[in-house]
């Protein structure tokens, strides 16, 4: 325990005076719900990812079987049209993927009760203060 730790070195809290206003607070107890959630815009955006390597990896693997007649296409060719599909089916595997995770972790949320505190400040007000409203001609 370093010095500044004791409760005797500690600044004292300000003791409020008789005159100034107390604020008023008002709790009431809530019932929360805690969970975990995934967030489906990273999986929609990571199978889609997936899905085009994996277009990636086809296309690369299927290049060299031989065609018979048809016309070879190029390999720039061949990925932008698969990708299209690759793309589509990896961001829906995506979706899915999250939508299921969500469910299971549903099943495990905890329900607990917090205490909401609302706080109103007093008004301020000073003894003798006068308001000046820039009215008065000298």
């Amino acid at each position: 325990m370093s010095d500044t730790d004791r409760p005797e070195d500690r600044p004292a809290a300000p003791v409020p005076s008789a005159a100034t206003p107390a604020p008023s607070a008002v709790s009431s107890p809530d019932e929360v719900t805690i969970r975990r959630a995934p967030k489906f815009g990273v999986f929609i955006v990571g199978g889609a990812v997936l899905g085009f390597l994996a277009t990636l990896v086809v296309v690369t693997a299927t290049m060299d079987i031989d065609r018979g007649d048809q016309q070879d296409a190029s390999f720039g060719t061949l990925v932008g049209y698969f990708s299209l599909w690759g793309v589509t089916l990896g961001a829906l595997v995506g979706a899915i993927a999250a939508v299921v995770l969500d469910r299971v972790l549903a099943r495990r949320a905890a329900s607990l009760t917090a205490e909401r505190v609302e706080v109103e400040p007093a008004e301020e007000t000073v003894d003798g203060e006068v308001e000046d409203h820039g009215d008065q001609r000298q």
